[in-house]
């Protein structure tokens, strides 16, 4: 026993002399990071609320099958509102409580796309109407989007909703069992209504997509609303999602009154009169919001995992004993730093763009409100960019993350595994990432004519398309490399230059659109590097202002150009 104790006091002593080495004040950077030292307080406040809570104890999961685990996380979440309302918590409150209890429960999507959506595309009267039922509980929520054959692609989508003028209401039907509404979080067990999109069909007319309001469940005993078949589809892979009960839909010729179909910009009159919205768009910004949730997601999650696999390889020893008889550390070996110092950089990468996006999204919000969805393409694209990197070096880090921790990394105790298998769908959800990737493409594509045409490009992030004109050469030496300015000409150079390759391979060699996925892929991770590139340059710019985050400033730019420094090989291929 006396080395063990041995062994673990100096565990102790090297995670603390780790601590002590900080350049830089933790406290600044902590209270930015989460919002202010207000901010801070009240997340331990809703710490210490979960704590003691045997209701909301992980212990058991480890343990439990997965009806076993669907069960307790439906339990944690009836506990949660039940803390709220003893504690009189505001709306705002509780969704902060329920984000940092760190429980993925049923109702996740409930306040995460059915709350959002209904705000977001009811009328006032709608919104009135079903948030009031919402926020009570009385009902439950999902938003039913995908189906067995159409994920990605919203406008193949085939369930229909079909304007009745007689009765004045809306006929929702699934043609076959590939138009069964699948994967919908919380349609499982936990939903009794669901925000639906369904093709608009208005004396045989086709109108697209369209939100609709369609109950699944009774309020009162929770059997399928006539004419819905709805259940759980089952265990996902690795285990991963096990307390979210993703189900299917379908729908037998279900009448939903006229008013169901969210009307804040599209609608339909009691005669089936169909006025379009301002714009065409205006009903993506939901769309968007769970893409600007998941660049956040990837960070902090990418954050736990490189932090949890730093501090194991800080406190564990291995190997090459000195003359003081202590085995060497296993972050002192160089490969271990190479990859875990990167992703500890990574995660601020994406933690950063997560609050910048979130920043940009909360302005485009206000503006789709008034009708003016001028925001809407440079978030369309950025949100797609940013998705597609986030959710493929975020789920790359994390597992990478468990690699470094040796064999103890594979034990579900590590922490490290669970992030990785409820991460790594993010890969396809909201967007499969060699769709999206396209959409990127096609989108800067555009701003390549119009600097060819001479018209102003509309993308203020691809303002680096500018740099085809002059077409400049850059040469660097070691420290010229870590000069903002010379980054972003580089960076910007190899997106453009990757942009314009598209041109000409459409242009002058013919190739067909759909052969062009990788070249679009390419082109994707190149913006999403420049653009996180740019928020690490302009923190750094807005800490090197400010008295309180001034001493911050070196420190972030060293995370920046570590980032960055796993990129430049792609580069000097590119530029």
């Amino acid at each position: 026993m006396a080395a063990t104790s041995k062994q673990l006091q100096q565990s102790t002593i090297d995670i603390e002399a780790a601590r002590q080495k900080a350049s830089f004040p933790v406290e600044p950077l902590t209270n930015y990071l989460y919002g202010g030292p207000e901010k801070l307080k009240k997340i331990d406040r809703y710490r210490a609320l979960i704590a003691n809570e045997s209701e909301l104890s992980k212990k058991k999961a480890p343990f439990q099958s997965r009806q076993e685990q669907l069960y307790t996380s439906i339990h944690a979440a009836r506990r949660l509102i039940e803390i709220a309302e003893e504690q009189k918590l505001s709306g705002e409150e509780f969704f902060e409580l329920f984000y940092y209890s760190g429980l993925s429960t049923p109702l996740a999507l409930n306040y995460g796309a059915f709350w959002p959506v209904i705000e977001s595309q009811g009328t006032a009267e709608q919104t009135k109407k079903w948030m009031e039922a919402a926020k009570r509980h009385a009902i439950i929520g999902c938003y039913a989007q995908t189906e067995l054959s159409h994920g990605s692609n919203v406008v193949g989508l085939q369930t229909t909703a079909t304007f009745d003028e007689a009765t004045d209401e809306f006929i929702i039907n699934s043609p076959d069992i590939t138009a069964a509404k699948w994967w919908i979080g919380g349609l499982g067990v936990a939903s009794t209504h669901s925000v639906l999109q369904a093709q608009l069909i208005i004396k045989g007319k086709n109108y697209g997509p369209h939100i609709f309001i369609v109950p699944v469940r009774s309020p009162i005993d929770y059997k399928p609303v006539k004419g819905v078949s709805v259940g759980d589809i089952g265990p996902k892979a690795y285990g991963g999602f096990s307390t979210t009960d993703n189900g299917y839909a379908m729908f037998a010729h279900v009448r939903i009154p006229r008013d169901n179909m969210l009307m804040k910009f599209a609608k339909v009159s009691k005669a089936g009169e169909y006025t379009a919205p301002v714009h065409s768009k205006l009903s993506y910004g939901s769309m968007v919001k769970l893409r600007v949730g998941i660049l956040s997601d990837a960070g902090w999650r990418l954050a736990k995992a490189s932090t949890i696999a730093v501090r194991y390889c800080t406190a564990r020893r291995q190997f090459n004993a000195g003359k003081d008889g202590l085995e060497a550390q296993v972050i002192s070996y160089s490969s271990v730093r190479h990859r875990l110092y990167p992703l500890i950089a990574t995660s601020y990468a994406l933690i950063l763009s997560g609050m910048g996006l979130s920043k940009t999204f909360n302005v485009m919000t206000q503006q789709l409100a008034r009708e003016d969805a001028t925001l809407l393409p440079e978030m369309h694209v950025s949100s797609c960019a940013f998705k597609v990197w986030s959710a493929r070096r975020s789920s790359e880090g994390l597992e990478e993350s468990r690699k470094a921790m040796g064999g103890h990394g594979y034990s579900i105790f590590s922490g490290v595994s669970e992030h990785f298998a409820n991460f790594v769908p993010a890969n396809t959800y909201e967007g499969d990432n060699f769709v999206l990737c396209q959409q990127v493409g096609r989108a800067l594509l555009k701003q390549l004519s119009n600097i060819v045409t001479g018209k102003p490009l509309f993308l203020k992030s691809a303002s680096y398309m500018e740099l085809l004109k002059s077409n400049p050469t850059v040469t660097v030496d070691a420290a010229s490399l870590l000069n903002p300015d010379v980054q972003l000409t580089l960076f910007g150079l190899r997106s453009a230059r990757l942009v314009a390759n598209l041109g000409r391979q459409i242009q002058e060699a013919g190739r067909p659109w759909e052969d062009l996925n990788m070249e679009c892929w390419d082109i994707c991770f190149a913006h999403a590097e420049y653009l996180l590139l740019k928020q690490f340059v302009d923190t750094v710019q807005e800490f090197a202002k400010s008295p309180q985050r001034a001493a911050l400033a070196p420190v972030i730019k060293k995370l920046s150009d570590l980032v960055n420094d796993r990129v430049y090989t792609s580069i000097s291929g590119g530029v």
